[in-house]
């Protein structure tokens, strides 16, 4: 009888520790959203991941320099975004997500160092205060330490995600947490990009 007690809690406890939370359905969910919506550039769901008063931050390199781009929205028709950000993602299909080190992109090898959906939750990535920080010193932007601080803790609330798929197809982007949701707050164009 003890031996089927102790089975039993055996059991419960594996049960338990697959369980997933609900934090982490929710941001499982809204990974799957965002991606639908770029692989299908549909502007309308994409908006209903972006918080209306934090916006989105456009990462994108012209010429040597990181650049960002702070928006409300993202329109897949319009014209005043740059279309190629987005077409590396058009059509591009979801796959399981994975919890791990980050794909790297390398220039040399022109490609990711693997594929798939990816997340890493034990490294926070803090590319736009970087950024900031690099053109404040270089280009000078004269970016106030005010607004690079408001970026760093977003930064400290956001999981970078990264989708290698077939065909040369990527996307990444953070989510980030607030108010109780996942919202998409980051596009990255600059990881990939080696055109400086």
């Amino acid at each position: 009888m003890k031996a089927l007690i102790l089975c039993f809690i055996f059991i419960m406890q594996l049960s338990i520790c697959k369980a997933v939370s609900p934090k982490e359905e929710a941001f499982r969910k809204t990974v799957s959203g965002v991606i639908k919506a770029f692989a299908d550039q549909d502007s309308l769901a994409l908006s209903k991941f972006i918080h209306k008063k934090t916006g989105i931050c456009l990462l994108f390199r012209n010429g040597v320099f990181d650049n960002l781009m702070q928006l409300n929205t993202i329109g897949f028709q319009d014209e005043q975004f740059p279309q190629v950000m987005f077409s590396s993602a058009k059509g591009i299909r979801t796959q399981n997500l994975q919890y791990g080190k980050l794909p790297k992109y390398s220039c040399d090898r022109e490609g990711w160092n693997k594929k798939g959906l990816w997340v890493d939750t034990t490294h926070t990535d803090h590319m736009v205060s970087a950024i900031c920080k690099m053109r404040n010193k270089l280009v000078p932007d004269h970016i106030a330490a005010k607004t690079i601080s408001r970026y760093y803790t977003l930064e400290q609330k956001s999981r970078r995600v990264v989708l290698v798929g077939k065909n040369d197809l990527e996307l990444v982007f953070y989510l980030s947490y607030m108010n109780g949701l996942w919202v998409l707050t980051i596009v990255d164009h600059v990881s990939s990009d080696c055109s400086a």
